[in-house]
């Protein structure tokens, strides 16, 4: 095709943002993964897809998505505060024994 990978890795997060919305999670992840394998360096679909996995409970993958959108950008304050609440959930969970 003709698209360049920012328009790719663009049009993928923005469908999984669709997907999202729907409730349609597990396909919206599928969306925000095709969108970072056309451009490793964006660092919203990991942020996107990392909102999902804190909200299914998946807290180490989530975590892990929050830490690679903050090493791409820095001065991502969402994905600082989500890895914020994301690690404080994980040491609860750990410290209340499940």
């Amino acid at each position: 095709s003709n698209c360049s990978a920012e328009d790719l890795a663009v049009a993928y997060n923005n469908r999984g943002q669709v997907k999202y919305l729907r409730v349609d999670f597990y396909d919206a992840m599928e969306d925000y993964t095709s969108a970072i394998r056309a451009k490793k360096d964006f660092a919203v679909p990991y942020y996107n897809r990392g909102l999902i996995r804190y909200r299914l409970g998946f807290l180490e993958d989530a975590e892990r998505d929050f830490r690679k959108a903050l090493n791409l950008n820095p001065s991502f304050e969402d994905a600082k505060m989500s890895l914020t609440q994301t690690t404080t959930d994980k040491e609860n969970k750990l410290r209340r024994g499940y």
